[in-house]
């Protein structure tokens, strides 16, 4: 634990005082228009949150609109679902956000989403609410540091990320780059699936990195496949689906904007 608390701190130091540009939250998309839509849809043979598994092969498709209404702010409204293949799990969540790039080097984000379980695979709640907010720096590494609030659950989690990305193109072809992601978090609840967890808390650390390889399509679309790993520090309990375990899936992606 005390390794991990100090991999934490060094993590979220570097993404601090890190010097390539990333946005911090996906989808984020600034363009020159007031207007923009974005949609995405994703495939992967499992859905990891914090360590933690929901389920297995899922699809996960996104629609996104994005608004200025300042030079350098933007709201954001978008819907998230995830839809399990083989077991009884769903998640649709409408979000709405507002994001401010300030000295073209920083982008501040916040926002409030709504999570309704149209499937909870036995789970009683059906619905939470949380409130987030991060800063995401466009330097080397592309750093972010989120936070996490669910007041349904009293869940609170913290996150640190940075990408690294690699253009492809004169070695393998035109269009093609490489996305290396790395992260580490700490989460705590009170609550579980909307019910008290009885004796301890539920606090852990959680870490993963990832691979992917992006073929840019043009300007408005772009295509990911790859493969990512995730795990968990938490002691085995019951509130905690396979807990102090690792997972490793593969995905794919399709992202545009129109």
């Amino acid at each position: 634990m005390k390794r991990l608390s100090a991999v934490a701190v060094l993590l979220i130091l570097a993404s601090t005082f890190s010097v390539a540009a990333d946005e911090p939250k996906e989808p984020v998309n600034w363009c020159n228009e007031k207007t923009e839509w974005e949609m995405s849809v994703k495939f992967a043979t499992e859905r990891v949150s914090n360590g933690c598994k929901s389920c297995g092969k899922a699809v996960f498709p996104h629609l996104g609109l994005g608004y200025k209404i300042l030079e350098d702010v933007k709201l954001s409204v978008a819907l998230d679902a995830i839809a399990a293949l083989e077991e009884n799990y769903g998640r649709m969540a409408p979000c709405l956000g507002i994001l401010y790039a300030m000295a073209e080097v920083y982008t501040i984000d916040a926002g409030y989403t709504h999570y309704f379980y149209t499937s909870a695979s036995g789970d009683r709640q059906k619905h939470s609410n949380e409130i987030y907010g991060g800063i995401g720096i466009d330097i080397y590494l592309s750093p972010s540091l989120y936070a996490f609030y669910d007041f349904n659950n009293e869940d609170f989690s913290l996150e640190a990320k940075v990408v690294y990305e690699i253009d492809l193109g004169e070695r393998l072809g035109q269009g093609l780059g490489m996305e290396i992601d790395g992260k580490i978090g700490y989460e705590t609840a009170k609550k579980c699936s909307g019910q008290c967890i009885e004796g301890e808390k539920r606090n852990f650390f959680f870490y993963g990195a990832g691979v992917d390889l992006v073929y840019t399509i043009n300007d408005k679309a772009k295509a990911k496949a790859g493969v990512a790993w995730e795990g968990n520090s938490a002691e085995t309990h019951s509130w905690v689906n396979n807990a102090h375990r690792n997972f490793i899936w593969v995905s794919a992606s399709v992202e545009c904007l129109f």
